[in-house]
């Protein structure tokens, strides 16, 4: 669009500081939205242009997408838009005034004729109707936008109308068209949720089940929102539960056997009637007396760990009755309602033991301490948490980081004596003769043995010597325990003990799974401490590689249950594993019809059906690209048939090479095999 053509009646210059082809508006940069999240990295909030204009240029940010020194131009009605001589761009509303930056999304359209407001973010010119959402502008097609128009409601008391438009064809909601002109729509209490033509959707989609099916609903017209994600029909309760997290699934359930009367909902996730509980998954839960959240703290310290406000909120995931303590709705064993409480940072306790969320920990509640260093607005803090004995998860092995790292609290809190942190004192006070490096024995991986076990020269305390053992880079153990090392630091070694067996129980089952010589763990994570497997029988537990594993009452894939098959009639193949009935590789089902007799896995990652179907993971590979009665591995990276050669990528299962390519890559493992 040529700038001579702007309608000064519809658009107006506009002045923007630039630095090396980063624009600024207002003291803000103007980024490019296609890697909008790049300018995060250079937190702009609060910084003069040319500092922040060094920062982006280290990290190779993009430039803003206006043309530097040319005219820019702002719409005079519709101010997120500019435009220089090559495009018109939205600037995101989501941005505005709340990183430091904005973002500049380039649209595929111009605009020719004047723009006038609908309101609620619709526009429209002579021949086009738009929407601008926070994220995005688009124009919206299949709309006689001549006849849009804002659609007036009949709202029923305490309904919550949602700005429907109307072409007099079809019903439109944020941009899109949602149903026909001729649908009954009425809204409810909840902005969300509306009936159409009698039935209760979510948007315009009518409520379904786990399953997919339409849920039944007795009173459609009686539907309202409750509170949160819990609604009511006047007869029963409805649920709006959700499976997965970051990427969830979501689906609605009723609960019929409830007095309506006393329902009560404490949070998102928890209510309760005069008769039970219910937690958002489904789970019923037949309390004892009265059933009440826990009370989340959110302590805040001094430098020195010294407490010095606390606020509290109800607790989204625990709550107690007059016995019990629940977690997510499950009774967590063994804990004392009356007496468990937060202690901040997902840290809690009752009058036996502490815990990490619902994990228990090996810490002495009456020496407990849970405490956090303040060292400044934005600078991270670790949480300090032990007991007399040590930090949480030393397992009496103790080092010099770890002392000058609790000294500051110890300091600011004479009550607390008789600690570890006093003992290692002591002992810097009257320490020991030196032993001589030269008579230090090195086993590798830094580690060396005398009369004590040292880590890069340093003496580590709680070590027993005599018998200290390294299993691989990461466990180890000795005659109080196993071990994982963290070696994130090579200068302050820190060792977490993960179980109390002594060394000479420890062995490896296989590359997921080892052994203490009581209990199973997982250990295919080398970043956490190896997991205890609580369901696991150790007398029966057989491992078969890629994570696959099973006793007599369950299979296993990476330590997590697979109810959906049978340990008795299960058989493993690399990173499958199969019964008459199930497929399933890496844990997860394939559905895919096949018989026992033409299974074969030719490659850990490979699936072969006979001469009919060849599986990478769960993608299929064609059967025509591939001769699957002629296909041979070569080895984990190669294979052939009758035709050509292949590669194996991961990402991708087999992708069409030459042979060169084949023996150039043997040669070059030969070279460095040798």
């Amino acid at each position: 669009m040529e700038l001579l053509e702007r309608d000064l009646a519809d658009w107006e210059p506009l002045e923007l500081e630039w630095h090396q082809g980063f624009a600024f508006l207002e003291g803000e940069l103007l980024g490019d939205a296609q890697v909008r999240d790049t300018y995060t990295l250079i937190s702009p909030q609060g910084k003069a242009p040319k500092t922040v204009v060094e920062e982006a240029i280290a990290q190779q940010c993009w430039p803003t997408p206006l043309i530097p020194g040319q005219p820019v131009w702002r719409h005079r009605r519709q101010p997120h838009l500019l435009a220089d001589a090559r495009w018109v761009f939205y600037r995101l509303p989501a941005y505005d005034g709340r990183r430091g930056f904005q973002v500049l999304q380039a649209l595929p359209f111009q605009f020719r004729e004047p723009l006038h407001s609908l309101g609620n973010r619709y526009w429209r010119d002579r021949l086009t109707l738009y929407y601008f959402h926070d994220y995005t502008a688009h124009a919206v097609q299949g709309v006689r936008h001549a006849e849009f128009a804002l659609l007036e409601q009949d709202l029923p008391e305490g309904a919550v109308a949602s700005p429907l438009y109307s072409d007099g064809v079809n019903l439109f909601l944020s941009g899109s068209r949602v149903a026909s002109a001729g649908d009954q729509v009425r809204a409810t209490n909840s902005a969300g949720y509306r009936l159409v033509n009698g039935q209760v959707c979510c948007g315009f989609k009518p409520l379904h089940q786990k399953d997919g099916s339409l849920l039944p609903i007795a009173n459609p017209e009686g539907f309202h929102r409750v509170n949160g994600r819990w609604f009511s029909d006047g007869q029963s309760i409805i649920v709006q539960a959700q499976q997965g997290s970051s990427a969830s699934y979501e689906y609605f359930y009723s609960i019929d056997d409830v007095d309506l009367e006393s329902f009560t909902v404490l949070n998102e996730r928890y209510a309760k009637d005069a008769r039970r509980a219910y937690y958002i998954t489904g789970r019923t839960i037949r309390n004892v007396g009265e059933f009440r959240l826990v009370k989340e703290q959110y302590p805040q310290f001094d430098a020195s760990g010294r407490l010095v406000a606390s606020t509290e909120s109800d607790d989204r995931y625990f709550a107690v009755d007059e016995q019990h303590v629940y977690a997510a709705g499950t009774r967590l064993r063994g804990a004392h309602g009356p007496s468990f409480r937060s202690l901040g940072f997902n840290h809690y306790c009752d009058q036996q033991r502490a815990y990490l969320g619902k994990q228990p920990l090996e810490l002495e509640v009456d020496s407990l301490v849970v405490a956090k260093l303040y060292r400044g607005e934005d600078e991270y803090a670790p949480v300090l948490v032990g007991d007399r004995h040590g930090p949480l998860n030393s397992g009496g092995v103790l080092n010099n980081a770890m002392f000058e790292q609790w000294a500051p609290y110890f300091a600011a809190h004479p009550e607390r004596q008789d600690y570890w942190w006093h003992r290692m004192q002591a002992q810097r006070e009257q320490p020991e003769a030196e032993e001589d490096p030269a008579n230090l024995r090195d086993i590798g991986q830094g580690f060396s043995l005398g009369r004590s076990v040292y880590f890069q020269g340093n003496k580590i305390e709680g070590l027993d010597a005599a018998s200290f053992r390294l299993f691989n880079e990461i466990l180890c153990g000795d005659v109080n325990g196993l071990y994982r090392v963290d070696f994130y630091s090579k200068a302050n070694m820190t060792a977490e003990r993960f179980s109390a067996q002594p060394v000479e129980c420890f062995r490896f089952l296989d590359e997921a799974y080892i052994t203490d010589g009581k209990a199973v763990f997982k250990y295919w994570n080398h970043y956490h401490l190896p997991e205890l497997l609580r369901k696991a029988d150790l007398a029966t537990f057989e491992t078969f590689s890629h994570g696959w594993a099973r006793d007599a009452s369950a299979v296993y894939c990476y330590g997590e249950i697979k109810k959906h098959l049978n340990p008795a009639t299960t058989r493993f193949l690399g990173s499958y594993a199969f019964s008459p009935e199930l497929m399933s590789w890496a844990g997860k089902p394939l559905d895919v019809e096949f018989t026992m007799d033409e299974v074969s896995v030719p490659h850990p990652e490979f699936l072969q059906l006979g001469t009919r179907k060849l599986f990478c993971g769960r993608r299929p590979q064609s059967a025509k690209r591939i001769d699957l009665p002629t296909l041979e591995f070569l080895d984990g990276k190669f294979a052939r048939d009758k035709r050509t050669f292949y590669r194996y990528e991961r990402d991708l299962g087999l992708t069409e090479t030459s042979e060169d390519e084949y023996r150039q890559a043997l040669a070059k493992a030969g070279e460095t095999s040798k």
